[in-house]
């Protein structure tokens, strides 16, 4: 007598296909599910801060062009994962101003801005010992940048102030972030890594957008981008501005070149220790960009810069930009006048060619698996 082995249905390879993606379309829904919009009907409620205390991460959306004045220690503060973003590209600006010991102008586990623009102002009287102000803080994790702008402007009479900082990474891959810290004793543009435990699992990682810090007036020390013991890695296609002034006692540095890759050849990074912006790299560059008004920017004997097809690099009027004899080489294909006497140039160097992104090769798999499983 025969006996019939039982079997195990499986969905047809078309509704797989269904079913993961509503579980994925699930668990995007489920993870933003606590929201906070901010608009003119509701930043009443919100207009002395945002205390969030649910383990359920939260989405804060910018409806309208709203502001947040907090006189408490941080602007806003939440014991869950916050992710901020604009649809429809308005401003939050945040204003915090307090003499405790620990001031944030946002602080939570991981911080991701998506969208809009994030003007963060800090400010106060704290301990000169013991006092730290940041702009930004992921305290467990990530600060994650991928669009939109972020400001933090830092300025306290504490021990430490901070741009951006983050326990394990600072990732930058898009948007326009822009550090302003100064006074106190030690000041930081953007800061990975955690320095109380030494982890080595942390950093900067930046791969896109533009990146501007300035970090002045620290009694001892003055930084620009650094991670104690993480490293730092600048690839991709961003555009890094990053100066101090050299008025601490102890240390300044821009860049620490003893952890900082800058690698592809599409990195346009200028560094300034207390005078000229200098070229840190042969680079291409592949984005609309500026070149910071009022200052001198460098290109170095035996180092190149030169601007890519279809892109423009302005330089305002009271902007110098140094190349050629004795210096390196800025290669261009034409330059015609701007407004307030500026002065535009434009490129044909070959575009780099972007990868594909990691989504689309997975979609043409999984496409190609549908499709062999079909034809069995």
């Amino acid at each position: 007598m025969s006996v019939h082995q039982p079997y195990t249905r499986f969905p047809k390879p078309g509704r797989l296909l269904i079913l993961l993606s509503l579980c994925v379309l699930f668990l995007v829904a489920s993870a933003s599910a606590a929201e906070i919009v901010l608009d003119s009907s509701t930043i009443g409620q919100y207009a002395g801060g945002i205390s969030y205390k649910s383990t359920e991460p939260l989405t804060v959306i910018i409806g309208d062009d709203v502001a947040i004045a907090s006189t408490e220690y941080a602007g806003i503060e939440s014991v869950a994962p916050v992710t901020i973003r604009s649809p429809a590209g308005k401003t939050l600006s945040i204003s915090v101003n307090n003499d405790s010991i620990l001031l944030y102008g946002i602080t939570a586990p991981s911080v991701t801005v998506e969208s809009g623009s994030l003007n963060v102002t800090v400010r106060g009287n704290n301990d000169g010992e013991r006092g730290n102000a940041f702009g930004i803080a992921a305290i467990v994790s990530n600060v994650t940048i991928t669009g939109g702008s972020v400001r933090a402007d830092i300025e306290t009479s504490g021990h430490k102030n901070k741009g951006i900082y983050a326990s394990h990474y600072i990732i930058v891959s898009g948007g326009t972030i822009a550090t302003d810290e100064r006074g106190g004793s030690n000041t930081f543009g953007l800061d990975g890594g955690d320095v109380e435990k030494g982890d080595t699992n942390g950093g900067i990682l930046i791969s896109g957008g533009q990146v501007f810090t300035n970090s002045s007036g620290g009694k001892n020390r003055n930084v620009g981008i650094d991670s104690k013991f993480g490293t730092v890695s600048i690839t991709g296609n961003p555009v890094v501005f990053v100066a101090e002034d050299g008025s601490g006692k102890a240390q300044n540095y821009a860049c620490n070149t003893n952890i900082t890759t800058i690698s592809g050849g599409d990195a346009v990074v200028f560094t300034a220790d207390g005078g000229n912006y200098t070229l840190r790299n042969n680079a291409v560059l592949s984005q609309n960009a500026t070149l910071l008004s009022g200052k001198t920017f460098e290109i170095p004997a035996g180092m190149t810069l030169g601007i890519a097809s279809g892109t423009s690099l302005v330089k305002p009027g009271t902007t110098t930009l140094l190349s050629g004899g004795n210096l390196g080489t800025f290669t261009y294909t034409r330059s015609f006048a701007g407004a307030d006497r500026a002065e535009i140039y434009e490129g044909s160097e070959p575009t780099p060619q972007a990868a594909m992104p990691v989504a689309l090769l997975i979609i043409g798999l999984i496409g190609a698996i549908v499709l062999m499983r079909s034809r069995d």
